[in-house]
C-alpha cells in the first residue's frame, strides 16, 4: 500500500463526510435517549449497531429495526424506540408548512411490520434543536401517530416532553 492509499484511508478521520457526521449525531442522540431510561426500571434488550454502513454494500437485517428494544422491569412489557435528532423543522414545499422530516416511507413500513410481527409498540423519539446530546425540544410519538415521513410541527408538538426528564412506562404507554 502506497502513501496515497494510506492518506486516503485516514482522510475520513480528519475530514469526515456528511454521512459520517449524520451517523455520529444520530448515535449521540441515541445515547442521550438511552440515558433517560433509568436502569433500575428498564432493560435495553437490543441496540441496533448500524453495521450495514460499514460493510461495503452488505446489509445487516437487524439494522432495519428500530434503534432500541427495551423492556420495562416492573411491567415486564417490551417496546421499541426509534431515535431521530433534527437541527430544526423545515418548510415543506409539498405541504407548504413547517414540518419535521423524520424518516422515509419504507422505514415507516418496516417499523410497522416490526411492531405487528413482534406484537410490541414502537415509539419515535425526536430531538429538535440544540445538540444531539442535549436537544432543545423532545417529542415521543407512538408509531401509529408518526405515519408520514414529514410530520406537521403542530402535530408533533402535542407529544412534547421535557427533554431531560426520565422516561416512564405507565399503563402500557411510554411517557
Amino acid at each position: 500500500m502506497g502513501l496515497f492509499d494510506k492518506i486516503k484511508q485516514t482522510a475520513s478521520i480528519w475530514m469526515p463526510d456528511e454521512n459520517q457526521i449524520k451517523y455520529e449525531k444520530g448515535k449521540s442522540f441515541e445515547q442521550y435517549v438511552i440515558d433517560l431510561f433509568d436502569k433500575n426500571y428498564f432493560v435495553i434488550e437490543d441496540w441496533t449497531r448500524d453495521n450495514s454502513n460499514k460493510l461495503d454494500g452488505r446489509i445487516v437485517e437487524s439494522d432495519m429495526n428500530p434503534d432500541l428494544l427495551i423492556r420495562s422491569k416492573n411491567a415486564n412489557q417490551r417496546f421499541a424506540v426509534e431515535c431521530k435528532w433534527r437541527a430544526n423543522p423545515i418548510r415543506s414545499e409539498k405541504l407548504n408548512a413547517l414540518v419535521v422530516s423524520w424518516s422515509r416511507q419504507e422505514q415507516i413500513s418496516r417499523y410497522r411490520k416490526y411492531s405487528y410481527t413482534r406484537k410490541i409498540p414502537v415509539y419515535v423519539v425526536i430531538g429538535l434543536g440544540g445538540e444531539p446530546n442535549h436537544p432543545n425540544n423532545m417529542f415521543c410519538l407512538p408509531l401509529n401517530t408518526a405515519k408520514y415521513p414529514e410530520m406537521y410541527y403542530s402535530v408533533i408538538k402535542k407529544y412534547e416532553r421535557p427533554n431531560n426528564k426520565p422516561f416512564i412506562w405507565k399503563d402500557g404507554l411510554l411517557q
